[in-house]
């Protein structure tokens, strides 16, 4: 069986074929859905703007989200102060008389 799918989704005024892994339709149409609203957000907040301009404003605020994500899911201070609490309850239970 061919995991493969040919699909075309609308993005702004244009139609962009893909060819995608089957299971990872959903979140295709699910992207393009996420940018066309974006897309018609920033057309009503700020009329007249190229299409260009309008597909720039659409990246930048998916980037923003996408860092801030990363940055709120970033679970290395916490496991460092997990290793430092391992660290000192070894010490302790090592050195019990």
């Amino acid at each position: 069986m061919d995991d493969k799918l040919r699909i075309k989704l609308l993005i702004g005024d244009a139609n962009y074929p893909l060819h995608i892994n089957r299971n990872d339709e959903q979140l295709y149409r699910d992207a393009a859905r996420q940018i066309n609203d974006m897309l018609n957000r920033y057309r009503e907040t700020y009329p007249g703007l190229s299409k260009e301009q309008y597909l720039a404003m659409v990246a930048l605020q998916n980037s923003y989200m996408n860092l801030e994500r990363r940055r709120d899911n970033d679970t290395a201070p916490f496991a460092e102060r997990l290793q430092q609490s391992i660290d000192l309850l070894t010490d302790y239970l090592g050195n019990e008389p």
